[in-house]
């Protein structure tokens, strides 16, 4: 009885003492611990999520209703030339495909109104910015949705955006001195007004708004120091070995910032107050509102060296920013950088970091620059470079087409030479530091094209090796890491990060099928160990409707194009009733114009899962693994494969190419979509050459291919003038 009340009373003193070090560890004159617990306690409050409309009608946009299909052979070969000539425009630099994506204007936006608060212009740091105030003010007033808000990425199937969003590019607008009593102003704030204010806006939102004083430090999440310090507790919650690949380049600046409550005091224009609801009901002329200027910069200097813990923040930066410039290869966590790096050697002129810290910062701007101005997507919010991906998926729909142009090996030996020394290929620039599991399993698919070349055999093979090292527990592949999926301590203190980014790299159903099509490519078959455990994984995750949420992609849809081309590569029988489910749901989800689409909504709510306007990229991952159930002959899938090649035909023929006209990728599930140009590009002209091969007359002549000169330089004319066009009707 003694031993039992002893072994109790140690396991209730480990979290007391736990607490007791950390509360140890707080700065508590610079922090206000009840606030803190506070944060770190709450959930992010649920957002109201409409229901679908009933009827389909409002799906069908340009493309005509298609009960029955009337292509032609003729009509097959047509399409897929087109598609490959509109591949070959994206090849660059004679070496490697690049399409681009992005995320939305606002981060342009946001860019926009933080370089004001660094005032590097005229200085040694000038990034010499590309950025034309007059470009962003078009994107901005002609994107406005009609109930005053805005939306990263366009969602064809409603017609509001969301709150975050809308912040950031009011905000914007004001400091550009759009009046605040414009129609366009008005709208908009009575839109965020609507959705709680300014303190309802995301995490990461809020500490934008932090740094210009709109919200108090004590209303950000803490995050102590000593969480990147050498002592036990850090060592056991190792927090960078812990989280997701793309969460601690974003968590170190925003640690040194928290610690030093980071502020600057521009002036009236920068002010917010109107968006906080204590003064909603409050006039334009208010003395609230009333002008002032910017505060005098106050002299925050040291003599001397700073302190450890804060050096040891820093190194960890300065070991974390890439080649490139970036920190970890994304421009968010780039300008939480310089903002970091621009108050320590302010706060330290003395340091012995100074002098390359300098340097950082000028790589930091040079990184965002070509991110958000030097590419396709301008000031569309372009945060990461997938030049892998793009070039992967590229020489997989050429070769599936039957293309033996030079730029096929040329791509392929880039690939080469990006492979890392575990065998992994990276995402794009700047990500050379991180193996994609995604991008790794795709290569792996595009190499084993070149039967017979001992170059690619090898690195296929040490790919797969790495592929077999990764597999998480549960069966499932991840992105970029293994077994990070969760971890009690490190979930407490990010319980408020979890409504702007995904913490974790879980298991997920797309990367899982990617994988076993990479390992069917390369001889393994449904017997394989890793192979069978990734099967078991599948049949585990398979939700009661039948399909899979993905990770990656927009979302059942894009699930069922990369599980079941997965399971048949690997040899699985296909029939079998869980298989048969998910067919099943499939079918009921085809649009009235033989396309298939989905709205980011569905990571929000079942109701909208399988519905939203057909786009392209979706129709061909739903394609994907019809094919494959159509050729096996499963079970009747009627007209529904002829349907959406009929789909895509038509959008051919009118476009010109394949276009998502709404986003089919994810950033985070659920709160930051992400619009790959590429996707609308290649995965269509994959399912449309399977389907030649699988069921019309072969390969495609493709002597005769030429690149035309049309290649675009932008896309924001393009978005400015057919916003309306992709807005449903009230």
């Amino acid at each position: 009885m003694f031993k039992k009340l002893r072994t109790l009373t140690v396991t209730a003193a480990i979290p007391v003492l736990l607490l007791s070090y950390i509360i140890s560890q707080i700065d508590i004159q610079r922090y206000n611990i009840v606030a803190t617990i506070d944060i770190l306690t709450k959930r992010p409050a649920p957002r109201e999520i409409p229901n679908p409309p009933s009827s389909k009608e409002f799906l069908v946009r340009s493309a005509p209703v298609i009960d029955d299909a009337t292509f032609t052979q003729e009509d097959v070969s047509r399409t897929i030339q087109k598609a490959v000539n509109n591949v070959l425009k994206g090849f660059k630099g004679d070496e490697y495909f690049e399409f681009n994506s992005y995320l939305g204007p606002n981060f342009v936006a946001a860019y926009y109104v933080v370089q004001k608060f660094l005032g590097h212009q005229g200085t040694e740091f000038d990034p010499h910015t590309k950025l034309d105030e007059k470009v962003l003010y078009k994107l901005l007033s002609t994107t406005q949705y009609p109930d005053g808000s805005w939306a990263n990425v366009i969602d064809g199937s409603v017609n509001f955006g969301d709150i975050d969003t809308t912040v950031y590019n009011y905000w914007a607008l004001k400091v550009m001195g759009e009046p605040l009593d414009s129609p366009m102003m008005a709208s908009a704030r009575r839109f965020i007004l609507s959705k709680g204010g300014l303190r309802h806006t995301n995490c990461l939102s809020r500490y934008w708004q932090t740094f210009f004083g709109n919200i108090k430090w004590s209303e950000n999440i803490y995050i102590p120091l000593f969480i990147f310090g050498d002592n036990i507790f850090s060592r056991i919650l190792n927090f960078e070995g812990r989280v997701a690949q793309w969460v601690y380049p974003h968590v170190l600046p925003i640690t040194y910032s928290t610690y030093f409550q980071v502020q600057k005091d521009l002036g009236s224009r920068f002010d917010l107050l109107e968006l906080l609801p204590e003064n909603a009901d409050k006039p334009l002329d208010d003395p609230i509102y009333a002008e002032r200027p910017a505060a005098s910069l106050k002299d925050i200097s040291h003599k001397g060296e700073a302190d450890e813990s804060v050096l040891k923040v820093i190194r960890r930066m300065l070991r974390n920013q890439q080649p490139g410039g970036s920190f970890g290869g994304y421009t968010v966590s780039t300008l939480f950088g310089i903002i970091a790096y621009d108050d320590f050697i302010r706060r330290y002129p003395e340091s012995q970091y100074v002098d390359e810290i300098k340097q950082r910062i000028k790589k930091g701007y040079e990184f965002i620059e070509m991110m958000y101005f030097d590419n396709e997507a301008e000031y569309m919010g372009n945060l990461c470079n997938g030049r892998s991906w793009e070039t992967i998926l590229s020489g997989i729909a050429l070769t599936e087409a039957g293309y033996e142009g030079p730029e096929l090996v040329k791509a392929a030996n880039y690939l080469a030479k990006k492979q890392r020394k575990n065998g992994g290929i990276p995402y794009g620039v700047d990500f050379e530091y991180a193996s994609d599991f995604d991008d790794t399993a795709e290569t792996v698919i595009f190499w084993s094209a070149f039967k017979g070349n001992k170059d690619f055999e090898r690195r296929i093979d040490e790919a797969n090796q790495l592929l077999f090292e990764i597999q998480n527990n549960d069966g499932g592949f991840a992105a970029f890491d293994r077994e990070r999926q969760g971890f009690k301590p490190i979930e407490f203190v990010t319980a408020a990060f979890s409504d702007a980014a995904e913490i974790w790299d879980p298991s997920c159903s797309d990367v899982t099928g990617h994988v076993l099509e990479g390992f069917g490519e390369a001889g393994l078959n449904y017997t394989h160990p890793v192979v069978k455990k990734g099967i078991e994984y599948l049949i585990n995750t398979q939700k009661p409707n039948g399909g899979w949420e993905a990770r990656w992609g927009n979302n059942y849809i894009y699930a069922f194009g990369a599980v079941i081309p997965g399971l048949k590569k690997v040899g699985y029988n296909l029939n079998q009733p869980w298989i048969r489910k998910s067919v099943s749901w499939v079918l009921q989800h085809q649009n009235l114009d033989g396309g298939f689409g989905e709205s980011p909504l569905s990571y929000k709510s079942d109701k909208w899962c399988g519905v939203g306007i057909s786009t392209p990229s979706q129709t061909a991952w739903a394609l994907l693994g019809l094919l494959e159930i159509k050729r096996a002959d499963v079970m009747d899938v009627g007209n529904s494969v002829e349907r959406a090649i009929q789909y895509l035909i038509n959008e051919m023929d009118r476009e010109g190419k394949w276009e998502d006209k709404s986003v089919v990728g994810t950033g985070h599930r659920g709160f930051l979509m992400m619009m790959y140009l590429t996707y609308p590009h290649t995965w269509p002209l994959m399912a449309m050459s399977r389907y030649q091969r699988y069921f019309g007359e072969g390969e495609v002549e493709l002597e005769n291919t030429v690149v035309g000169n049309d290649i675009p330089t932008n896309i924001i004319e393009k978005i400015t003038g057919t916003m309306e066009a992709v807005k449903p009707s009230n």
